[in-house]
């Protein structure tokens, strides 16, 4: 069983495709499932492409890297072998800032490297900024973290669908339509449920469990609102709209007026699957 400390160890490793295929899928699957190993690895995985992108928009010209390379490599021949001592009359030597870089050839490369390494740093804390969500996304995704630790209260604690859907009666009356998920089989199971509001809109909240993951769908009336800013995908003929925050996948899709948001640590190909194959829309 692959462990947070683990997983973190070799974090790099799985970030440069180091490991072999059975560790790979292993500390894979782990992110996947652990919410808290996401989070740092979209954060290593960030961090990593920034700097990527920030350094290949300014190559160091190709005689620069020569000539600190032949520095270097002078350098390290002055020491490696003793000089001999001999006594010769003192000689004249260069005065000023010109002199002293001739006598000193490491103090060249400390002038040419010194600059890059400083710019390199501000450039990368000047452009370095934390993705921010969609405010859609990121209330689902907290709201969602709420009820996988356990800090929500549901309103209603039932695996009935008759017994929730009678405490959304008041709720369908607001011009959109809310219906309990029609579950298949054991791979998904009713917890219970919440009112909620969202975007300003009254929602119902349905907490749900899947064979590994806690699942939260929520329904509102999304008939004003926008989701163009999100990245979308066609999955089996549906629209999905999608975004992630705090190692949570956030999927989003419309029936009519109604807009649906389902919340998991499951990688959203497979919550698309459950919402084209678990969650059925409502119809009058």
């Amino acid at each position: 069983m692959m462990t947070c400390k683990d997983a973190l160890e070799q974090l790099h490793e799985f970030l440069d495709n180091e490991l072999d295929e059975a560790n790979f899928s292993t500390i894979k699957q782990h992110i996947e499932m652990c919410h808290k190993c996401c989070e740092k690895f979209e954060f290593e995985q960030a961090i990593k492409k920034i700097i990527k992108d920030k350094t290949t928009l300014h190559k160091t010209p190709q005689h620069l890297l020569q000539s600190i390379v032949s520095q270097l490599t002078d350098l390290k021949e002055e020491h490696s072998q003793p000089e001999p001592i001999v006594l010769e009359p003192k000689a004249k030597h260069h005065t000023g800032i010109f002199g002293f870089f001739t006598l000193r050839p490491a103090f060249v490369t400390m002038a040419v490297l010194l600059p890059m390494t400083i710019i390199g740093l501000a450039a990368y804390l000047a452009f370095f900024r934390p993705v921010e969500s969609p405010p859609i996304v990121k209330v689902a995704a907290e709201r969602h973290d709420s009820f996988v630790n356990d800090n929500m209260r549901l309103d209603l604690v039932s695996s009935d669908r008759n017994e929730i859907r009678r405490h959304f009666e008041n709720l369908q009356r607001s011009n959109f339509a809310i219906d309990v998920p029609e579950c298949k089989g054991s791979e998904m199971k009713l917890l219970g449920c919440k009112n909620y509001s969202m975007a300003g809109k009254k929602s119902a909240y349905v907490g749900l469990s899947g064979n590994h993951n806690k699942i939260s769908l929520e329904m509102v009336n999304g008939s004003d609102m926008n989701l163009n800013k999100l990245n979308h995908e066609i999955f089996k003929g549906r629209s999905y709209y999608f975004g992630r925050h705090k190692g949570y996948n956030v999927v989003l899709w419309r029936h009519g007026k109604t807009l649906y948001s389902l919340t998991s640590t499951m990688n959203r190909r497979d919550l698309m699957r459950v919402a084209s194959e678990s969650i059925h829309s409502y119809n009058k």
